[in-house]
C-alpha cells in the first residue's frame, strides 16, 4: 500500500505542476489529441502532441504564452513549416505541419528563398526582433511536410531543449478512464531461460478483473533470467482513440524492479526506441510491447528512472508480480499474477481406453515426482497445423497422473500435444500423441532450416509439414563440432537448445539427421558472422554476390548475422530484378547503427537505371540512396534494419500529371493564384524537392513538394499579367529517368 500511496503521490505532484503553468490551447478548436507523446514511430519516439484540425488546413494557430520566435524552418519533408517559440519561462514550443505563417513570416520566407535559390528555409532570429504575446496570431494549421493529413503537431522542449510530455507540463486533457491492458510477454534473457516448457519468448493474455485490476491468465512457470513487457493503451474520457501510457512500474514482492515514465527525452537517443519497444515482437507483427527491463546501461532510455535494470534473475519458488501503470490524470490500472521458479518438467502421455464417442488419456509426470493436476491440448492436422483446444469432458487424478476423457470428434485423425501442469504450477514441455494421424515419412518429407537470434542465445529451428516420430538431432560443424539432439515442439518443428552465438564462430555447415528404420541426412550452408564489437565485419551470401558490412557501432551487443537467398520473393509491379533477392538475418534484430549492404553487378550489366530496394510490407520495393563502384562493381547503400535487398533497373519516367493551369486554359488574373499537380514515381521514388524542377517563363518557382501526396504546390507572389504563359515541369527519380512536361497558358 505505501509503494502505491508513493505512486499516486508522484502523479499528483506532476499534474499539480502542470495545472500550475497558465498557458492556452495552440488552437481555436475543441482539443482533440489523435496520438500522444513518446508513440512509437519508425526509429523515434513521437516528441509531442498531434491535435485534429477536423480534416480541414487553415485553423488559426496562437501562441501558448509569451515569448518570442526564435527560428522558422520551411522544408518539403519532416515537419514541413514549423516555428520554434521561445517562451518566457525558458521552454521552447514547437508549431509544425502548418500551412503558412503571419504575412511579415511568409515575406521573411520568400525573400530567404529567393536568395537562396532554394524552397527550403531555416531562419533564426534574435531574442528581441519577433516578440509574441499569449495568444497572438502566428500561422495556419496545414499538412505540409511529411503529414499524413490535416494537423497541428505540437511539441514542448524544456531548455536543454529535449521533448517533454505536454500532458504533465500545462496540456493535461479531462480524463476519467483508466490505462487499458492487452497482453503481457515474457522474454528469455539468458541461454538457460525457459517459459512454461518453451526457449522462445511468450505472449500471454491478461484477465481482466475490473477497471481497475487485471490478472496473468495463470501462474507462469519460469526458469532462469526472464524480462517483461507490456502491451497497453491508454483512453481518455470522450474519445475513441488509442493514447500511449504516461508510465509504468513493475514490483516482484513488493520491491520495485523497473519503472518508465514518458516525459521527457534527448534526441540523441532516438534510436533507443527499438530497445525500449520490443523490436523483434514489433518486427514479427506481434504489436508494441514496452520492455520492463534493459540489456544494459547502454540500452537505458531517458524513460527509464531508478537504477533498476528488469531482469529477473529469481530464486526458486513463487513470486508475486504487480505492474502499475497509470495516465496523465491519476487513473491507475494494477496487474498482478504470479511467477513459479523451477527447471523445466516433461509429460507423457498414452490412451488407456476408447468408447464409441470418446478416448481416455492418462497424463503422467516424466522424471519429476510432483502429481500433474491440470493440463492443455492442442489437435493438430497431419500437416502440422493447430486445429483446435480440447477441452476434457471429464478429468481426475490417479495417483501421480491426470486421467482425462476427450471427445473423439476432435481428436480423430489429430496429433494431440499435450502440456502438463503439475501440483506446483510447472508448465512442462510439448508432449505429442498420435490419435490414428498419419505419421509423415521422413526419408521424402522437404525440411526447412531458420534461426531465431534472441537476445542472449540463438535457436536453431528445422521445419517440415507433417508429424514425425523419429529421433532428430544436429550436427554444427565450425570452430567447434556441436552434436544437438532436437526436441520437437510442435508436429513437425524441431528446435535445438538454445546456443550462445559465439557457440556459431567459423560456422560452415549443419548437419541434420533423422533417425529411424532408415536414418537420413541433410546439410545446409550456414556461414554467419560473429560481430562482438570490437571490429567492423562482413557477412557473405553463399553465392559471394551480396556483402553486410557491419562496423563497431552496428549492434547492441555480440550478435551472430547472416544472409539467405530468397526462393520466392515478392513480384515487382514494373522495374526489373538485375540480382537474386537477400533476406539479411537476424531481420527482427535491433540495430544501433547503421549497417552496408553491397550487391554486385552482374558482368553484362551497366549501373544505369539501377539501384539497392528493400521491400517494405506497406510501401513495396523501396529505393535505398546507392552508390556504384566502377572497381568492383558493387552498388552499395546504408541501412538501419535488416531487410529483403535487390539489385532492381527502373527504366520508367516519373508521371507528371493533373496540373493546375490546364494545357492551353484561360484564367482571369484574381482568379489565378496557385500552381499545383501530381509528380509520383512508382518505384525509385521522388528523393527530395530539388529533383524537381519548376519555371514560369524561364523564371525558376521555389515550391513545396508533398512526399505523401506526391502533390507539388506553389503560391503566387501577387498576381499574374495579362499574357501567354509556359509553364515547364521536369522531375527525375532516383535512379536518373527524366520526365518533362511543358504547359502552355494565357492570363486575361
Amino acid at each position: 500500500m505505501k509503494l502505491y500511496t508513493l505512486i499516486l503521490a508522484t502523479i499528483l505532484s506532476l499534474s499539480n505542476f502542470s495545472s500550475a503553468q497558465d498557458y492556452i490551447w495552440p488552437l481555436k478548436l475543441g482539443r482533440v489529441v489523435s496520438s500522444n507523446f513518446a508513440n512509437p514511430r519508425p526509429r523515434r519516439f513521437h516528441a509531442g502532441l498531434d491535435i485534429s484540425t477536423e480534416g480541414k488546413t487553415g485553423h488559426e494557430v496562437v501562441a501558448i504564452d509569451s515569448g518570442y520566435v526564435e527560428r522558422i524552418r520551411v522544408s518539403s519533408d519532416g515537419y514541413g513549416r514549423i516555428l520554434y517559440q521561445k517562451l518566457n519561462d525558458g521552454k521552447t514550443v514547437v508549431y509544425a505541419h502548418l500551412d503558412g505563417f503571419t504575412d511579415l513570416l511568409n515575406e521573411i520566407i520568400r525573400f530567404e528563398q529567393k536568395r537562396n535559390r532554394s524552397y527550403a528555409v531555416d531562419k533564426y532570429f534574435r531574442p528581441n526582433e519577433m516578440l509574441v504575446n499569449k495568444g497572438d496570431f502566428i500561422g495556419y494549421s496545414g499538412d505540409s511536410g511529411g503529414a499524413f493529413g490535416p494537423h497541428l503537431h505540437f511539441e514542448m522542449r524544456d531548455t536543454l531543449n529535449r521533448p517533454i510530455n505536454p500532458f504533465t507540463n500545462g496540456f493535461g486533457m479531462d480524463d476519467r478512464h483508466r490505462p487499458k491492458m492487452d497482453r503481457l510477454a515474457v522474454i528469455p534473457l539468458s541461454p538457460e531461460a525457459v517459459i512454461n516448457g518453451v526457449t522462445l519468448p511468450q505472449i500471454f493474455p491478461l484477465h481482466r478483473k475490473s477497471a481497475a485490476l487485471y490478472e496473468f491468465p495463470d501462474t507462469i512457470h519460469v526458469f532462469n533470467t526472464v524480462g517483461l513487457a507490456l502491451s497497453a493503451v491508454d483512453e481518455i474520457t470522450g474519445f475513441a482513440i488509442k493514447y500511449n501510457i504516461t508510465g509504468a512500474a513493475l514490483f516482484v514482492d513488493d520491491a520495485e524492479q523497473f519503472r518508465l515514465e514518458f516525459d521527457h527525452y534527448s534526441f540523441t537517443n532516438n534510436h533507443l526506441l527499438e530497445m525500449s519497444v520490443d523490436n523483434s515482437l514489433r518486427r514479427l507483427n506481434d504489436g508494441n510491447f514496452h520492455r520492463l527491463f534493459v540489456i544494459s546501461n547502454e540500452t537505458k532510455s531517458d524513460f527509464v528512472k531508478g537504477s533498476s535494470h528488469g531482469r529477473l534473475s529469481l530464486s526458486p519458488g513463487y513470486h508475486s508480480v504487480s505492474l502499475r501503470v497509470f495516465d496523465h490524470a491519476q487513473n491507475v490500472t494494477r496487474i498482478q499474477g504470479t511467477l513459479y521458479i523451477a527447471p523445466p518438467t516433461r509429460v507423457r502421455a498414452e490412451i488407456l481406453s476408447e468408447k464409441e464417442s470418446t478416448i481416455t488419456v492418462a497424463v503422467h509426470p516424466d522424471g519429476n515426482p510432483f502429481p500433474i493436476t491440470d493440463f492443455v491440448c492442442y489437435a493438430f492436422n497431419a500437416k502440422g497445423y493447430p486445429e483446435v483446444k480440447v477441452d476434457p469432458i471429464s478429468k481426475e487424478k490417479s495417483d501421480r497422473a491426470l486421467v482425462v476423457e476427450l471427445p473423439k470428434k476432435i481428436t480423430r485423425n489429430r496429433i494431440l500435444q499435450f502440456m502438463g501442469i503439475n501440483s506446483l504450477g510447472g508448465v512442462s514441455e510439448a508432449y505429442h500423441l498420435p490419435y490414428k494421424a498419419e505419421v509423415a515419412d521422413h526419408m521424402t518429407t522437404p525440411f526447412q532450416l531458420s534461426v531465431s537470434h534472441l537476445e542472449k542465445s540463438v535457436v536453431i529451428e528445422v521445419a517440415a509439414r507433417g508429424y514425425f516420430q523419429q529421433a532428430a538431432n544436429l550436427t554444427l560443424k565450425g570452430s567447434k563440432l556441436l552434436n544437438l539432439p532436437l526436441k520437437q515442439v510442435r508436429p513437425g518443428v524441431f528446435h535445438s537448445a538454445p546456443l550462445k552465438p559465439q557457440d556459431l564462430a567459423e560456422m560452415e555447415e549443419v548437419t541434420f539427421t533423422v533417425s529411424g528404420a532408415a536414418v537420413r541426412e541433410m546439410r545446409f550452408r550456414f556461414n554467419p558472422e560473429l560481430s562482438v564489437g570490437a571490429e567492423s565485419v562482413a557477412a557473405f551470401s553463399i553465392d559471394g554476390k551480396c556483402v553486410l558490412k557491419t562496423t563497431k557501432q552496428t549492434f547492441y551487443d555480440t550478435t551472430a548475422f547472416w544472409i539467405e537467398a530468397v526462393e520466392n520473393p515478392v513480384p515487382l509491379k514494373t522495374g526489373r530484378f538485375t540480382s537474386k533477392v537477400y533476406q539479411l538475418q537476424p531481420f527482427d534484430r535491433a540495430l544501433k547503427d547503421s549497417a552496408r549492404v553491397s550487391l554486385q553487378l552482374k558482368n553484362f550489366e551497366s549501373a544505369e537505371k539501377k539501384g539497392i530496394f528493400y521491400y517494405d510490407q506497406k510501401e513495396g520495393w523501396t529505393y535505398l540512396p546507392s552508390k556504384f563502384s566502377i572497381v568492383d562493381r558493387l552498388l552499395s547503400a546504408p541501412l538501419y534494419s535488416f531487410e529483403a535487398v535487390a539489385v532492381i533497373e527502373d527504366t520508367v519516367p516519373p508521371r507528371i500529371y493533373d496540373f493546375f493551369p490546364g494545357q492551353k486554359a484561360s484564367y482571369s488574373s484574381t482568379d489565378f493564384t496557385t500552381i499545383s499537380g501530381k509528380v509520383e514515381d512508382d518505384l525509385a521514388g521522388i528523393g527530395k524537392d530539388k529533383d524537381i524542377q519548376m519555371t514560369l517563363d524561364g523564371e525558376s518557382l521555389y515550391f513545396e513538394y508533398h512526399p505523401i501526396k506526391k502533390e507539388v504546390r506553389y503560391r503566387l507572389d501577387g498576381f499574374l499579367g495579362a499574357g501567354q504563359y509556359q509553364l515547364v515541369i521536369t522531375a527525375t527519380d532516383q535512379v536518373g529517368n527524366r520526365s518533362t512536361k511543358e504547359i502552355t497558358f494565357s492570363v486575361n
